[in-house]
């Protein structure tokens, strides 16, 4: 198996159980107050990464700039997929926006000019497919 699909699998699965955990805490706490936890959840990780990486950061500047805007961009998401599973069923909630690399295949076709062979195309016709099912739910 490639390193990045046993990767990516991992990804899945954490994701998956992540996902259904936000449903339990949302239940019981608003969208804020669980963000807010979430970030408390990401320092040992950040710990563990720093550790690992001697306690310095690459300074790129341009990588610097992105990464910035990832945590940004991530924690607005967060914070509207929180609010969704707080007021939509976890079962619709978490398809739809699971949907998100759509965004990702969009900019690396229109930006990085990467091209999508006729299966993959069709998968995106198939995801859009989900998505409106999904959101009649």
């Amino acid at each position: 198996m490639p390193k990045w699909l046993w990767l990516s699998l991992m990804s899945m699965l954490w994701w998956g159980v992540w996902g259904f955990l936000v449903k339990l805490g949302t239940a019981l706490m608003n969208p804020q107050a669980m963000q807010i936890l979430f970030v408390c959840g990401m320092l040992p990780p950040v710990i563990l990464a720093l550790w690992q990486a001697g306690f310095r950061v690459q300074r790129d500047a341009r990588g610097v700039l992105y990464g910035i805007l990832n945590g940004l961009l991530a924690s607005f998401g967060m914070l509207a997929f929180y609010a969704a599973m707080t007021y939509g069923k976890a079962s619709i909630v978490g398809p739809v926006t699971a949907l998100f690399p759509l965004f990702t295949v969009a900019g690396a076709v229109l930006f990085l000019k990467e091209k999508l062979n006729k299966v993959q195309a069709m998968g995106i016709v198939v995801a859009l497919a989900a998505l409106a099912i999904f959101s009649r739910g």
